[in-house]
């Protein structure tokens, strides 16, 4: 199964079944007024794990910087938290609204301690990774307009993040 790059770039959607907290049918332009394009994949980075990877199972190593406080977009109803809270609200939408798209499962979720090699500048506060039954199942899960629509937990509660994908 093939996904199409346009599909998941699509400027604006619809959905039908809404995430909790938004209105059925409400139209919504995607990015949401908050997007930060440096926690989003590029075009050229989805084309590349939809045409290149291995088969079957992947995992992806998400680590994760959150914010102090979530930016949310201006006038939004989500109340005011910290970028933790902001991100726990995507995690929660992300298995009430594609569970059974993506079929992911949660192999580790932590905190992170610190840097022992590498930069410690790059501080974490989160590892957290994600098993999906293949490349098709996690493209089909960005694709899909209610997950979409949670992402702006995302893009509020993140300062910066690192996404992997490792064979799983």
């Amino acid at each position: 199964m093939k996904i199409s790059v346009e599909t998941l770039l699509a400027s604006t959607m619809r959905f039908t079944q809404a995430p909790r907290g938004i209105r059925q049918g409400q139209a919504m332009t995607f990015p949401p007024a908050n997007f930060d394009p440096s926690i989003d994949p590029t075009a050229d980075q989805v084309r590349a794990v939809r045409d290149a990877g291995p088969d079957g199972p992947v995992v992806m190593l998400n680590l994760l910087k959150f914010r102090a406080r979530a930016n949310y977009p201006a006038g939004s109803p989500h109340a005011p938290c910290s970028g933790a809270e902001a991100y726990r609200r995507y995690q929660t939408a992300f298995v009430e609204t594609v569970g059974d798209v993506s079929r992911a499962e949660v192999v580790f979720e932590g905190p992170v301690d610190r840097t022992f090699i590498g930069d410690a500048t790059q501080d974490w506060d989160k590892c957290l990774l994600v098993r999906y039954p293949s490349r098709q199942h996690f493209l089909a899960m960005m694709a899909n307009a209610a997950y979409r629509e949670a992402l702006v937990h995302r893009y509020a509660g993140l300062e910066r993040t690192i996404l992997l994908q490792m064979q799983g």
